[in-house]
């Protein structure tokens, strides 16, 4: 590898680190519903207002992206082949740190113990993230425990297809219990569900002391598929976040950049965030495609520590997708297929 292209890697990835950030900086849990009304009525930057500046904003983004499928596609298969021992334990780690990742979240939701900024812990159950306090629904009470229970199906390793199921069916109930505000989570939360709904348990789940793996066992058909729509799904929230969240309510981003102190590099805070808005379009882009999966999830894992760190919160709140950017750096873009031994211990067992 030349030293130029070492530098393109390490510029790129610093872009990323520096624009990813905000990508996992969802403003409803950081601001008060007061400053985000108070905000959402601020004056829009005018560089988020300027054709001209969005528009050499795309080109670059382009250009990015151009690199970078460049680069996939002369190192991709020295990388693959780096990466062949974590892709051989995929199926039986991966689902592990995935389903313990959910697991955590949905039990400190069924009691309340990741609140969004300015709430006490304890006080309030939430649905799946800090800003959905049941409080909200009347008559919906009944999702803490039922939150409870399926944290402890996952941390147990019991019936995970199932499981995973369910927590597809909370993704898309969020949506008609909290409305539109909820889209924000659905995919983030669907992606998690379908991969568990297709891998199981892994290791260390009573699923497979058991011996109950093959229990709604997707099928060859489904496999790659829904490992594919996992990754459409979880680039498709990265985007949808940018362009809601950012491009169309910049001072958003604008207040938690100043909440946080976060370094800007001497330039003007509207151009930090337009930056992130771009990394983030484009992050979400390549992982929809397939694309650059491993890079970009390593990229993000520490885009998500930075953020806690500079921004002082825990990094339970972003459990769920730490989950899948372990899961898509084991795996790759390909999920690998059950062994052919496995598969026919599974058979004599059932």
């Amino acid at each position: 590898m030349t030293q130029i292209t070492r530098n393109l890697i390490l510029l790129s990835g610093l872009c990323i680190v520096i624009g990813a950030p905000a990508s996992e900086a969802h403003e409803a849990w950081i601001l008060t519903p007061d400053e985000i009304e108070a905000l959402a009525a601020a004056p829009v930057p005018p560089l988020f207002l300027s054709q001209l500046w969005l528009g050499v904003a795309a080109a670059v983004c382009c250009v990015v992206v151009g690199i970078a499928l460049h680069l996939e596609k002369r190192f991709g298969a020295q990388l693959n082949d780096i990466m062949q021992p974590l892709a051989a334990r995929a199926l039986d780690v991966g689902p592990v740190i995935l389903r313990l990742s959910v697991a955590v979240m949905l039990g400190l939701a069924a009691f309340g113990g990741l609140p969004r900024h300015g709430v006490a812990p304890w006080t309030e159950p939430t649905f799946l993230v800090p800003d959905m306090p049941l409080g909200l629904v009347s008559g919906w009470d009944v999702l803490a425990p039922m939150q409870f229970a399926l944290a402890l199906l996952l941390a147990l390793g019991f019936a995970v297809r199932f499981a995973g199921l369910v927590l597809i069916g909370f993704s898309v109930l969020g949506i008609a219990l909290f409305g539109s505000g909820f889209l924000s989570y659905t995919p983030h939360f669907a992606a998690p569900g379908l991969v568990l709904a297709i891998t199981a348990g892994g290791a260390w789940s009573l699923d497979r002391m058991f011996k109950t793996e093959r229990i709604l066992h997707p099928g060859d058909a489904l496999w790659q598929a829904g490992w594919r729509a996992a990754q459409v799904l979880i680039g498709v929230g990265f985007i949808y976040l940018a362009v809601v969240y950012k491009l169309l309510q910049p001072t958003l981003i604008i207040a938690i950049l100043e909440h946080g102190n976060v370094p800007t590099f001497g330039l003007p805070l509207p151009v930090v965030a337009l930056i992130m808005t771009g990394v983030e379009i484009t992050a979400g882009a390549l992982i929809a495609m397939g694309r650059l999966i491993r890079p970009l999830s390593v990229i993000l894992i520490g885009a998500m520590t930075f953020l806690a760190i500079v921004l002082g919160e825990t990094p339970l709140f972003h459990a769920n997708l730490y989950g899948m950017m372990v899961f898509f750096l084991m795996a790759g873009p390909t999920l690998p297929q059950p062994s052919v031994t496995e598969i026919k211990t599974q058979q004599v067992a059932a």
